[in-house]
């Protein structure tokens, strides 16, 4: 499994450990899914990067569908506002 190494809310390092040693490397956080590397910033259990929360793919996918259904809501609206005439 990979694992961040953790310096001061940086991570420093990604190592693959046997879970079952992870006791011997305690500034090592489990990375998951996300696509987390050196630099990244690590703080409240998350990764980030640029200031943005690094998401795992499907929390990237999940976001996506949700941008994107306000985004046809928005203009089904608009759609019926231009049906009914009114700007």
């Amino acid at each position: 499994m990979q694992y961040a190494v953790i310096e001061n809310g940086v991570v420093v390092n990604v190592i693959w450990l046997d879970p079952r040693n992870a006791a011997d490397f305690p500034d090592a956080v489990p990375v998951g899914e996300v696509a987390a590397g050196i630099g990244d910033g690590y703080a409240d259990g998350a990764f980030w990067r640029d200031g943005a929360r690094l998401l795992t793919p499907l929390e990237a996918v999940q976001a996506t569908i949700a941008e994107l259904d306000a985004a046809v809501l928005e203009l089904e609206y608009q759609n019926v506002l231009l049906t009914l005439g009114i700007e």
